[in-house]
């Protein structure tokens, strides 16, 4: 990336050794781009901690609601389908970054315990009397 006005090129790595003395690690993994189109800042993954509690305030384009929308409103036999085809397809046990990384992903799905809720009583007003109905 630039560093200076004239166009000078440096790699992250370069640039964090001789800006900072930090030698990165994993020069495989790739950087979070930070900043803006016009100015954009390369940060390596391992500088980088996601705070706890930490929100994405951004409102999602309509591409990005609609596919949310479309996943989330699933049956759950469709969602356990395509949660079991995505982990098949993926292939997360031969995945060199997963093994970097130490992750595991198991090809079955967790059981868990649960029960359901009886549904609320709503009320409201009609024509001024209150009015209670079970949806």
């Amino acid at each position: 990336f630039p560093v200076d006005e004239r166009g000078t090129l440096k790699s992250v790595v370069e640039y964090f050794r001789e800006t900072y003395g930090f030698s990165i690690q994993h020069v495989q993994w790739p950087c979070l781009q930070v900043g803006n189109a016009q100015r954009p800042n390369y940060l390596p993954m391992e500088v980088c901690k996601i705070v706890e509690g930490q929100r994405y305030s951004k409102r999602l384009n309509e591409r990005q609601i609609t596919a949310l929308l479309k996943v989330t409103c699933q049956r759950p036999q469709e969602r356990e389908g395509d949660i079991l085809k995505t982990v098949r397809h993926n292939a997360y046990g031969q995945d060199p970054y997963a093994k970097e990384f130490g992750i595991k992903i198991s090809t079955q799905l967790a059981s868990v315990e649960a029960r359901i809720l009886p549904p609320p009583r709503l009320k409201y007003h009609d024509t001024g009397r209150e009015r209670d109905c079970l949806p």
